[in-house]
């Protein structure tokens, strides 16, 4: 009976332990992953754009965008950073996860460089030309055609056909 009692416990203990290896409360991997581009990405419109307006505060500003952005993850602000410091001291971890952002970002720019679907729009004063008319152009078909002259007898002759 106490053999049992000691599997059962063994068995509830190894379902309830964490996966990853990583201790509670800290972000896994592909969520830390998920916060962290959109962290980095918010941090580079900031330095970009918001930066270039000199009514705006770029911090304020990205302390917006981040709240945001951890609302839309369903996290708090204290999770992401517990989680980005406990990464920051286990230097592997953060090597593996800072190479999969490095590669998912080197990815989303080759798609939008060179994916067909982008087009490049342009801005003109001047009204575009019209559609140029859609012409058939005749091409030449071989027809027999006889002819009446009795010393030749019927030979082949190229007329224009139309072809619709």
């Amino acid at each position: 009976m106490k053999i049992a009692a000691i599997i059962i416990s063994m068995i509830g203990m190894a379902g309830c332990a964490n996966k990853d290896g990583l201790p509670s409360g800290i972000l896994r991997a592909n969520q830390m992953q998920a916060v962290l581009w959109d962290v980095i990405r918010a941090e580079t419109y900031t330095a970009q754009y918001i930066k270039k307006d000199s009514l705006k505060n770029t911090d304020l500003e990205n302390a917006k965008l981040q709240q945001q952005i951890f609302a839309t993850h369903n996290i708090s602000r204290e999770d992401f950073y517990d989680s980005y410091q406990y990464y920051n001291k286990h230097t592997e971890l953060m090597r593996i996860l800072l190479d999969s952002i490095t590669t998912r970002g080197e990815r989303e720019r080759y798609t939008t460089l060179y994916s067909k679907k982008s087009e490049i729009k342009t801005f003109s004063l001047m009204p575009l030309p019209p559609e140029p008319p859609v012409l058939s152009i005749p091409t030449f078909k071989p027809i027999t055609v006889p002819i009446t002259d009795s010393t030749q007898k019927s030979t082949h002759k190229f007329l224009p056909v139309p072809v619709p």
